[in-house]
């Protein structure tokens, strides 16, 4: 069962993706972007292309799937779809790409990470470990924030697509709750046995 992952900025998407694919039945398809790659990213998993690049790559129809944020595109690669045929394939986006990409009618389990106002200290410290700088931190709490006030409609759209919700509330969620229900999915315990 192939997995697209969203939920409020900040809040651990690409983290969810890394710990499953460490379980050996999960693989992050590969993320094509034309913004510079940071420093701590892996540059097979995250590709960064000049915008002309990136923009023929589109015109082309390879991507099955694109999204902008924050001035720059995003795309993942239909050849990148089907990569492993014993493992299921993860993708992290952005809760307002959501809607679109249920257009797509590709068959993936949404799974929204959610985080409560209380608890946006713990993006605030993740994104500080990232490296992110003050600026960079004050936006993406301010987005989180902003997200947060809209969740609900984000909520909805999971629970039509029978999708999975979980309330981030410590550094161990993922690892506690997310990853143990993740893995005992009936699909996926069929790979495991």
């Amino acid at each position: 069962m192939n997995l697209i992952i969203t939920g409020t900025s900040g809040v651990g998407k690409s983290f969810l993706e890394e710990e499953l694919e460490k379980t050996g039945k999960f693989y992050p398809i590969p993320k094509y972007t034309d913004r510079p790659l940071r420093s701590n990213e892996d540059p097979s998993k995250i590709i960064s292309l000049t915008n002309p690049v990136f923009q023929k790559l589109q015109t082309q129809n390879n991507f099955f799937f694109t999204l902008s944020y924050s001035g720059h595109n995003y795309g993942w690669a239909k050849k990148d779809l089907n990569k492993f045929k014993n493992k299921f394939a993860t993708l992290a986006v952005t809760l307002d790409s959501l809607f679109d990409f249920f257009k797509t009618s590709q068959p993936f389990l949404p799974i929204l990470l959610n985080i409560k106002v209380d608890n946006l200290f713990l993006l605030k410290n993740r994104l500080s470990k990232r490296g992110d700088n003050s600026d960079q931190i004050k936006t993406r709490l301010s987005l989180a924030r902003n997200e947060i006030k809209h969740i609900q409609k984000y909520k909805t759209l999971v629970k039509k697509h029978h999708g999975l919700i979980f309330n981030i509330t410590d550094n161990q969620t993922i690892f506690t709750e997310i990853i143990p229900q993740i893995t005992s999915l009936p699909s996926v315990q069929s790979l495991l046995d």
